[in-house]
């Protein structure tokens, strides 16, 4: 039963791809202005699909030329 609780006591170390996330996260706000213009669930899902491949695309590419 030690080992089950062996997961909290390690030191909690900062995930690089949380801000990476939030920003993703972020898409929801335009989703949501950009939905009161389209009124349609899809639309708004698409948007906020764009909007975190775009962040993603965004970021994989600045790792690229960092790294590079």
């Amino acid at each position: 039963m030690s080992k089950f609780w062996e997961p909290l006591r390690e030191e909690y170390k900062w995930n690089p791809h949380g801000i990476l996330n939030l920003i993703g996260s972020i898409g929801i706000i335009p989703a949501i202005f950009v939905g009161r213009y389209v009124d349609s669930f899809l639309g708004c899902l698409g948007f906020i699909l764009l909007w975190y491949a775009i962040v993603c695309l965004t970021f994989l590419t600045f790792r690229y030329f960092k790294n590079k």
